[in-house]
Parts: structure tokens; C-alpha cells; sequence
């Protein structure tokens, strides 16, 4: 093959022979780089198809692990709810209550076994089941617990042992021979018998007031007080809690009285009751 160039400034021609097989080796090597570059580039197409599809299945990965990582979470809280459920059945055998843990349990393995395809339906329905059952238990337990706490708080036994000398309700005033309100019991006794509180609570009061000398009042919450009056001295101080039969005072003569005794007064909503009604073991004599 002849290639002949033509100059226009130099008026001169060039003639270049290539012979045919140059061609061909060229036209091949040509071909061979194309295809080399197509190769290539599609080589690093599928790369990063393969990449992305990669990071697709990780993301899903990481969604599928996140999601069993929450059922186990909330089945690892199931079984501390079940624990918890069970833990009150222990408090309520005092009063006559019964365990329910084993039924509710079978009644779970049947549900899921029956449903399995919607077992994230299942859990979620049985985890604010529980959790209602639970609360069931936790209220009941507090009733019952305020009950025994109530028992505890109410005034029941004599504060001391004695002699009823003046009983609640209307008395002549043996200082103004008027008739008047007598707002408590007059329990005679040797000075320095031991006064106990009839029920636990917190002294609000421990000092002397005018009429009644040395006087203790003591909170027992629910609205319940109770009073001590013309003691000889006390052994509590304001703010102190103290507990059923213990010693809050000694009877005493001081204030306004004719001899040793024990005022004794139980209000409610500070309105003045008979404490009568609050002695479950009445032993004071009566004159």
C-alpha cells in the first residue's frame, strides 16, 4: 500500500510503502486494546453491582440482627416480668392467694406454637399482657400491704393499766361543777406507771400545755391521733417514731387534776372520739 502526502509550501510529495501485514498487526493490536478496555470496564461494572448488592445484604444483615437482638430483649424482659409475677404470689400466700405462673405459661407455648408465622404479634400481645397482670398483682399487694399498715396505725390497746375514774361524754367539772364535754378517758393509776402508745405512729407533741401539764400527742396517719395528758414526764421527743406498746410516758399528776391519772383522748380528723371503741382488751377497772 502507497500513502503519498502532498506539501503545498515546499511543492514536494512524500510516498510511504506499508506493506499489508503491518496493517493487519495493527488493526489487531487495536482490537485487542478495544477489547481489553471493554473488559475492563465491564469487569469493573460487575465489581460494583457486586459491591452494592454486598452492602445491600449487609444493610439487611445489620436490620435482621437489630430485629433479633429486640425479640430477644423483649423476650429476656418476659421472663423478668414472669419472675416479677411470681415474686407477689410469695407475699400473697398470707392472705390466701394462689400462683397462676404455670397456667399462664402453657397458655403462651400454645399461642405460639399456633401462630408462629406472627410471632412478633404474639410476643407484643403477651408482653402488654403481662405487663397488665403484672400491675394487677402490684395493686393488689399494695391494698393488702395498706391494710396490714393501717392495722398497725390504728389505736387498740389501753395505753395504761388502771382504774377508770371518768368515762367520754358529758361530766360535771369537778373545778367549775359545770357540765361539760369530757373529750377522753381518766385512767387512775400510781405515779410513775409506764404510759405505751395503743399504736404505731410519730410524736408531734411532747412538752406542757396549760391545764393538761405534761402532755404527748402522737400522729398514726389516716387522720388518727391520740393524746396523753397530766403525765409525770415523758420518754419520747417530738419527731420520734414509735411502735405499739412502747413506753411514751409515765403517769403523772401535773396540770389541772386531783390526783395521778392518765387523760387519755383519741381524734379523728382532730374531732374527739370514744377511745372505748379503740380498746380491743379493755382491762381497766371501773369504780
Amino acid at each position: 500500500m502507497n500513502i503519498i502526502l502532498i506539501s503545498e509550501k515546499k511543492n514536494k510529495t512524500i510516498n510511504f510503502h506499508i506493506k499489508l501485514w503491518f496493517i493487519i498487526i495493527a488493526a489487531v493490536i487495536l482490537i485487542l486494546i478495544v477489547a481489553s478496555f471493554i473488559y475492563g470496564v465491564t469487569n469493573f461494572a460487575i465489581d460494583r453491582g457486586d459491591q452494592n448488592r454486598l452492602m445491600q445484604l449487609q444493610q439487611e444483615n445489620k436490620i435482621v440482627q437489630q430485629e433479633i437482638t429486640r425479640i430477644e430483649y423483649e423476650i429476656s424482659t418476659l421472663y423478668s416480668l414472669m419472675d416479677s409475677v411470681q415474686s407477689p404470689d410469695g407475699k400473697l400466700q398470707p392472705y390466701g392467694g394462689e400462683s397462676t405462673s404455670d397456667s399462664t405459661m402453657v397458655h403462651v407455648s400454645a399461642q405460639l406454637n399456633e401462630n408462629m408465622p406472627d410471632f412478633n404479634q404474639v410476643l407484643d400481645d403477651l408482653l402488654l399482657r403481662t405487663h397488665a397482670q403484672k400491675a394487677n398483682y402490684d395493686e393488689l399487694i399494695t391494698h393488702l400491704e395498706e391494710k396490714s399498715y393501717l392495722k398497725d396505725r390504728i389505736p387498740s390497746i389501753i395505753p395504761v393499766q388502771g382504774w377508770l375514774i371518768r368515762g367520754f361524754g358529758y361530766h360535771v367539772d369537778p373545778f367549775t361543777n359545770t357540765t361539760k364535754m369530757h373529750e377522753g378517758l381518766d385512767i387512775a393509776a400510781p405515779a410513775g406507771t409506764p404510759i405505751v402508745a395503743p399504736a404505731d405512729g410519730r410524736v408531734t407533741f411532747a412538752g406542757t400545755r396549760k391545764g393538761f401539764g405534761v402532755t404527748v400527742v402522737i400522729d398514726h396517719g389516716y387522720g388518727y391521733t391520740t393524746r396523753y395528758a397530766h403525765c409525770q414526764r415523758t420518754r419520747v421527743r417530738t419527731g420520734m417514731m414509735v411502735k405499739r406498746g412502747d413506753i411514751i410516758a409515765y403517769v403523772g399528776s401535773t396540770g389541772q387534776c386531783s390526783g395521778p391519772h392518765l387523760h387519755y383522748e383519741v381524734r379523728i380528723a382532730d374531732r374527739p372520739v370514744n377511745p372505748s371503741n379503740y380498746i380491743l382488751t379493755f382491762s381497766a377497772s371501773s369504780d
